[in-house]
């Protein structure tokens, strides 16, 4: 599990990478000085599970960062922690209403921040996927046909893409994405199935479908090594 750390203060930050580091599960814990830094990477590529971020930072605070994230299909459903001054109240009501997921309040301590990320983290990953065997067990078939479903799916996938490049029609694109986002639900891609069905009721630009599509088909590939 990957975690994008953004915080401008540099100690600050150090400490809880250090503290996300020894957390059971915890892969890599990429560090950002503010929300521009962490959007970048985001946009290069990197694809935590979680963010932890400042509230108060220069170029583009916590806040500010929330939002472009949930405005994106692709990082709408990004959880994110948003890490505080007691006494900044006015700031944790705006990344509230922005749609935070947990807080964490400076100074902490290690045991603060263990139980916030964890429960973040569980209540996020119970809604990414469904584990292979129970996807088997529901639907009363093989690894190797769960396998070929999916592979199948993922081709559907860039069909998709390859239509909307012509498909002008924003109906016939809406049903496109309805059609996957029901597949993705039957084979246990929870998440997958979400940001599909988000995609075919918003009024969105094709490259943002784009995007979208080309998301779906990274998780889907992860989904695919795991099988095999």
């Amino acid at each position: 599990m990957n975690i994008l750390l953004v915080d401008d203060d540099e100690i600050s930050r150090l400490v809880l990478a250090s503290l996300l580091r020894r957390m059971p599960g915890v892969g890599e814990v990429m560090e950002a000085i503010d929300g521009e830094d962490a959007w970048g990477k985001l946009q290069d590529g990197f694809r935590p599970v979680l963010c932890c971020c400042d509230l108060m930072m220069p170029n583009l605070d916590g806040v500010g960062l929330l939002l472009r994230a949930r405005a994106d299909l692709r990082f709408s459903e990004l959880p994110f922690v948003m890490i505080s001054s007691a006494a900044d109240r006015q700031s944790v009501s705006q990344a509230a209403q922005a749609g935070a997921d947990g807080f964490i309040a400076k100074p902490y301590s290690s045991t603060v921040v263990t139980r916030a990320v964890a429960k973040v983290l569980r209540e996020s990953l119970e809604n990414v996927e469904e584990p292979a065997v129970d996807t088997r067990r529901r639907l009363g078939i093989s690894q190797q046909e769960l396998i070929s479903h999916t592979q199948r799916l993922r081709e559907k996938v860039d069909e998709s893409a390859a239509e909307f490049e012509t498909e002008k029609e924003v109906s016939a694109r809406a049903t496109a994405l309805q059609r996957l986002s029901s597949s993705c639900a039957t084979l246990g891609m929870l998440r997958c199935s979400r940001l599909l069905e988000r995609g075919s009721t918003a009024a969105t630009e094709q490259i943002a479908l784009g995007l979208l599509l080309l998301e779906v088909a990274k998780m889907l590939d992860t989904r695919l090594l795991a099988l095999k």
